[in-house]
């Protein structure tokens, strides 16, 4: 069997940066810290990220670039210049540009194939942050000085493991571990393998710092530039508990593929039902559509089980244009006739359910006792899933985003899965084929190698 150190040193060499591409990316980077200190003035343009940290993944290649300004400059002007003088920059060296938003708005741009974020920050005293980036240029001199000799390497490689299974990232839409968490990560535990090793004995909630007492997080790792601080606040606990699994099983049996492979089981359509809504998607910053899409799935499904179809999984997706809202239910349809289990008989509710039985126009057959309780059989509202869910939407009696709701009003309902995978683009098409799937990456990955072993 292929050893753990093997793979290592294969896979490695796939994902440090090539020299051409890293020339490239220096390149753009000082053209471009030189135009913006014309600007805004020598010393306050640094170069922070992973980029500047030499941790950087091959295809990830990007730089980020910090417009810095004194505490009581307004953050209200110092986006605004950053965004114009950034997008200045931007075109005035041959590339594209948009405009991102995290917690405030910066410039997005593609120089000559490389992606540059420029982004404004504030010169805070430590611990006295203004606004969340401040603390970048700490995390980036603290990384540099504490990464233990080849750290990087052993970086790339945790990145690489949680990108293969979309586990890395700590915004909304992810919810994983952010590239920072990696770093810190490697320098706590010193390697790719020791941090498996350990992660493969978690479980859930994780405290790194066993001087804490565990928090209302499920995975818990100061901030060593700001103690108070989570730096894996983001991650959730499925992110978690596929990255727990995934260490042991890739410990069991290593292979390249939980790093870069694209294996895949096949699972069976007929017999299963599936419940689709596809939809615009209002112009909001990433983090707030996604958090909004979050709760209305979630809301959605609390509605349709509230209604007596019992929701298996559900799951969300969407770009800048079109959005996706899938549910697998047991059923998507009902039969006309459900049974109402009433209280005891000897409760002091027993009256009042049988008056209240009889008042209704769904009622089919009136208040009886089995047990010691009371029953009725009622005609069910909603025998169709897609009518359920429509009225759902439309009647506003699920928890929808006030945002998405004028959008989910439109919306198209499918329960054709084959209709649904047409009536979207290539990157829907991929999001719906894996969540039919079910089966993440690494399990396939692990599954495949017991059928050749």
């Amino acid at each position: 069997m292929t050893s753990v150190e093997d793979v290592l040193r294969h896979v490695v060499e796939k994902l440090r940066p090539l020299p051409e591409t890293l020339e490239k990316t220096e390149d753009v980077t000082a053209r471009l810290v030189h135009r913006l200190e014309d600007v805004f003035g020598k010393g306050r343009v640094s170069v922070e990220g992973s980029f500047a940290k030499g941790t950087m993944v091959r295809g990830r290649e990007e730089s980020d670039i910090f417009i810095h300004f004194q505490p009581g400059f307004p953050v209200d002007e110092a986006c605004r210049r950053v965004v114009e003088e950034g997008v200045k920059a931007v075109v005035e060296m041959g590339g594209v540009y948009r405009l991102r938003y995290a917690s405030h708005p910066y410039v997005e741009g593609f120089v000559d194939g490389v992606r540059v974020n420029i982004v404004p920050c504030y010169d805070a005293e430590y611990g006295k942050w203004i606004t969340p980036v401040d603390r970048t240029p700490y995390h980036t001199a603290y990384v540099k000085k504490n990464l233990p000799p080849g750290g990087a390497d052993h970086v790339r490689l945790l990145k690489a493991f949680l990108m293969n299974d979309n586990l890395y990232g700590a915004e909304v839409k992810t919810r994983g571990f952010s590239g920072y968490v990696c770093e810190l990560l490697i320098i706590r535990f010193g390697s790719f393998t020791s941090l498996v090793q350990a992660a493969s004995r978690w479980r859930p909630p994780v405290v790194i710092d066993e001087d804490k007492p565990a928090p209302m997080t499920v995975l818990h790792l100061p901030d060593p530039v700001d103690p108070g601080r989570n730096t894996a606040a983001a991650v959730s606990l499925t992110t978690l508990s596929n990255f727990i699994l995934k260490s042991k099983l890739f410990l069991t049996k290593p292979s390249i593929d939980y790093f870069l492979g694209d294996t895949a089981l096949e699972s069976v359509v007929e017999g299963r039902s599936f419940l689709g809504l596809v939809f615009t998607v209002p112009n909001q910053p990433p983090d707030v559509l996604w958090g909004e899409l979050n709760h209305t799935v979630e809301g959605l499904t609390r509605g349709l089980n509230g209604l007596g179809f019992t929701v298996l999984r559900s799951d969300r997706w969407a770009d800048e244009k079109t959005g996706v809202m899938v549910f697998e239910l047991e059923s998507n349809t009902l039969p006309p006739v459900v049974l109402h289990m009433g209280p005891p008989v000897w409760s002091g509710n027993a009256e009042r359910f049988i008056a209240e039985q009889m008042r209704k126009k769904e009622l089919l057959a009136p208040p009886w006792v089995s047990g010691d309780r009371l029953y009725s059989l009622l005609r069910r509202r909603f025998g169709d899933s897609a009518a359920a869910l429509q009225h759902l939407i439309q009647s506003g009696h699920a928890s929808v985003s006030k945002h998405l709701q004028p959008h989910l009003r439109n919306a198209k309902t499918y329960r054709d899965i084959g209709s649904l995978m047409e009536a979207l683009a290539d990157e829907g098409k991929n999001f719906l084929k894996e969540f039919v799937r079910t089966c993440p990456r690494y399990i396939a990955t692990y599954v495949s190698s017991l059928s050749t072993s």
